[in-house]
Order: structure tokens, then C-alpha cells, then sequence
């Protein structure tokens, strides 16, 4: 018995988990020099501060990154490149890194939304032939109405089939027409 959900959880990430991970991300970028450049440890963090945390947090962080890497660029290092050229390839970052926020955050809020729809029993539900009991993991047995409604976001409303009114109340029926 499973219940398969894709409901999105929110993993508390504060935006100082953020700037501290940004802190040691930089200090990395200051130690590997102007020549080693890794753009994958700007799109991991932006990613995830823009899934977790939004699309402003992520644009912040899509701005900062790519200036402290100018910063030491332009102050910190000697670099063959000129100024210029680094300015250039700074604007370049913040474009690619905020268009990637932009994107990141449109899907994690389709993803929530879709989530918060999504909600689907699967697999094997063992059951009593009798009184259509359904057994939980625990192995408690609980009625198909209150394990449905308390696994899936279905509700139920109770009526009566044909059959069963003739099956259950066919005699009674027949009196009270007879009396008629």
C-alpha cells in the first residue's frame, strides 16, 4: 500500500543559509584566481536560492556573484584581460544568471501548484471482503471512506444504488405501496 503524492515540501532555507554558502562560495572564487572559473558554482546556488527562496533572492544573489568576481577581477588580481573586458563579461553573467532565476522560479511555482492538486492513492490496498474495511501500515482498519479522505484529498457523499434500495428495502417499499 502506498501513497504516491507529489506534494512540493519547502525545505527551510533562510536567506542567511544563502549568504553564508554565497560567503563560502566567494572565498573559493577569491583562492582559485582570476584564471580558474567555475560557472557551475554560480548556477547551483542561484538555482537554489531561487527554487527555494524566490525569484527576488535569486536575482540578488544572479547580481552579487558576478560583481564580487569584477570586484576581484578589477581590485584583488593582476589580470591579462583589460577592465573593460571584464565589465563586459560581469554583464554577460548577470543576464545569463537572471534569465536562470527567472526560469528556476517560474518552475518551482508551477511545481507547488501543481502539487497542491496532485494528491493520488497507488499500489496494493488491503481490504476486507465483508465490511470493506482498509488495513494501514499500523494495521489498523479504517473505513474506505476515512482512509481515502484522510490519504488522497477526495471526499465522499453517501446515496443509495437501485440494487441495494431493492435488496434492503424492496419489502417495505411493497408494504408501504400496498397501503397506497
Amino acid at each position: 500500500m502506498h501513497l504516491h503524492t507529489t506534494a512540493y515540501e519547502e525545505l527551510p532555507f533562510s536567506p542567511f543559509f544563502w549568504i553564508g554558502i554565497s560567503i563560502i562560495l566567494l572565498v573559493a572564487y577569491y583562492f582559485s584566481g582570476p584564471f580558474i572559473q567555475f560557472p557551475i558554482t554560480y548556477l547551483i546556488p542561484i538555482a537554489l536560492v531561487a527554487w527555494y527562496n524566490g525569484r527576488v533572492l535569486g536575482l540578488v544573489l544572479a547580481f552579487i556573484l558576478p560583481f564580487v568576481r569584477l570586484y576581484f577581477n578589477i581590485a584583488l588580481w593582476t589580470i591579462p584581460w583589460s577592465v573593460f573586458e571584464a565589465i563586459i563579461n560581469c554583464a554577460i553573467r548577470i543576464i545569463v544568471f537572471s534569465i536562470f532565476v527567472v526560469l528556476i522560479d517560474r518552475i518551482a511555482h508551477q511545481t507547488r501548484e501543481l502539487s497542491k492538486e496532485i494528491k493520488i492513492l497507488s499500489g496494493l490496498l488491503p481490504i476486507c471482503s465483508y465490511c470493506k474495511k482498509i488495513k494501514d501500515e499500523s494495521n489498523k482498519w479504517y473505513s474506505i471512506e476515512s482512509y481515502v479522505s484522510a490519504h488522497s484529498d477526495a471526499s465522499f457523499t453517501h446515496g443509495i444504488c437501485p440494487e441495494c434500495v431493492e435488496n434492503y428495502f424492496g419489502k417495505q417499499i411493497q408494504k408501504k405501496d400496498h397501503y397506497l
